[in-house]
């Protein structure tokens, strides 16, 4: 019996700890998540792309966006998906069951999808909502009668819209619900993540 209690004592003390010490580098394992995904994100080719103002062929030239904008836009996507991260600090109980549970981002992106800074008024007036076409729509044709033309002219600076053709993301940059340039930058990721909490909590 008294090994039993010497055990139990130990456990005891290894819990209490552990838990100690996850919640004073909790702060820290959160900034440092929070730092290393705003990374991520920005260094994806689709944001490099936008970022490319004026750039014929860019994203942000077949976006139309106007040149200065694109940095806001980027800012932006990277605020709301950085700031959907949900990191939650379970205490250990005497079992050794708790942790961490880490989750990012809804799954219909709506905070991203919501943003006006998501969407370009055309001279004709007409919205266009080209972070859903980035998002959602893969590869498939979405302005039918017109196509874009790489020039140094156009609200971009980087290529305009003209007559007779289609328009359609990229295949390189296209993404879907389930797999879209937010999805392909946080995917295999999961070891960095775990070199970055074990090098706040060991």
């Amino acid at each position: 019996m008294k090994i039993i209690d010497a055990f139990k004592k130990i456990n005891t003390a290894l819990v209490s700890s552990l838990n100690e010490i996850i919640f004073k580098r909790r702060s820290a394992a959160d900034y440092k998540l929070r730092s290393s995904i705003n990374g991520w994100i920005r260094s994806s080719p689709e944001i490099e792309s936008l970022l490319a103002d004026g750039f014929p062929n860019s994203l942000s030239a077949q976006f139309g966006l106007r040149q200065g904008s694109a940095e806001q836009a980027v800012g932006d996507i990277v605020d709301a998906i950085v700031s959907s991260i949900e990191i939650d600090f379970k205490k250990i109980d005497k079992n050794f069951t708790g942790g961490i549970e880490f989750r990012c981002q809804p799954t219909t992106f709506s905070d991203v999808l919501g943003l006006s800074s998501g969407h370009v008024l055309t001279e004709k007036g007409t919205d266009l909502h080209w972070m859903d076409w980035l998002l959602t729509q893969g590869d498939k044709v979405i302005v039918v009668g017109y196509r874009y033309q790489a020039a140094s002219a156009g609200r971009s600076g980087g290529g305009r819209m003209i007559p007779r053709g289609v328009f359609r993301i990229p295949p390189k940059f296209s993404g879907s619900i389930n797999d879209n340039f937010i999805t392909r930058a946080l995917s295999g990721k999961e070891q960095e993540i775990s070199n970055i909490l074990t090098g706040v909590f060991k």
